[in-house]
């Protein structure tokens, strides 16, 4: 029987792992002299790789749900099993655990005893708790920076990357809520939608946006970064971000999350990416 690996790499969410191994990249560039290759591929082993597993067993947890909402994922669709996606959630676990062994006690501290816990929490129960769930995956999104810039020497790198990345999380993790407002009604999953409604979840979601606008050309004002960082800022991610949450207020008005949701990824990368060229 031929073994089709396609479903696999689509159960393992290629867009999240492409992001989190673009994050580990951005960050190896802020150290001079550049990390050691092999520092930088372990690095990206193991966050790309328990990124994976958390995938998986989140389409485990979520099958029922996923019927409804995403009914051609590998797993509703019937392309790979539970037990095979199980496999997969285990091969990847041990690789990317194994890598930040390698890496050192405190990568593998964040890897094996904060992150793996937190990411299978998340999808089988914290997931299903209005707000809960999306902090928990925000907090883990952010949390890519700082392990990434504890393992190329110097964790205090990361700390302004991981806050925008926190935030900007957050909000995409609202969004697909939102989006999956009608299966985890059906299946009684009290994520914020379901726990206050769809309107409630938009102005919440807009404010945090609101919030985060002012906060944007702070970094370049205080010195962090330079003048790069303001423009591109204010181009790339705060006037789209302006688009986003005119979007969101206006409550009559009929929204694809899908789409949204997927906005939101990309100007995660822009965000990535304007850190990036900040620096210079």
């Amino acid at each position: 029987m031929k073994f089709n690996l396609k479903p696999y790499i689509i159960l393992a969410r290629p867009a999240n792992m492409g992001l989190v191994a673009f994050l580990i990249l951005v960050t190896s560039t802020f150290f001079d002299p550049y990390p050691p290759v092999w520092r930088v591929a372990l690095a990206l082993i193991c966050v790309v790789f328990i990124t994976a597993a958390g995938n998986a067993y989140n389409d485990i947890c979520d099958i029922k749900i996923d019927k409804i909402n995403k009914p051609k994922r590998p797993l509703p669709s019937g392309l790979i099993s539970t037990e095979d996606a199980r496999g997969f959630m285990i091969i990847m676990l041990i690789l990317g655990n194994l890598a930040g062994w390698i890496l050192g006690i405190w990568t593998l501290v964040i890897a094996l005893f904060v992150t793996t816990p937190f990411l299978f929490w998340y999808a089988h129960r914290l997931r299903h708790i209005a707000l809960v769930g999306n902090i928990v995956i925000a907090f883990l999104s952010s949390l890519a920076f700082l392990f990434a810039a504890l393992a190329f020497g110097d964790m205090s790198i990361g700390y302004v990357p991981a806050v925008f990345c926190f935030v900007l999380s957050l909000i995409r993790e609202i969004i697909k809520d939102l989006e999956d407002l009608e299966g985890d009604s059906a299946y009684h999953s009290k994520t914020l939608p379901v726990a206050i409604g769809e309107t409630p979840t938009r102005i919440i979601a807009g404010i945090i946006i609101l919030m985060l606008l002012p906060i944007i050309p702070i970094p370049y004002v205080v010195g962090l970064y330079g003048k790069w960082f303001f423009f591109m800022g204010i181009i790339g991610v705060g006037l789209p971000l302006i688009i986003i949450m005119v979007q969101l207020f206006q409550i009559k008005r009929t929204i694809n999350y899908y789409q949204m949701a997927t906005a939101l990824k990309i100007l995660m990368v822009i965000g990535i990416a304007t850190i990036f060229i900040g620096r210079f």
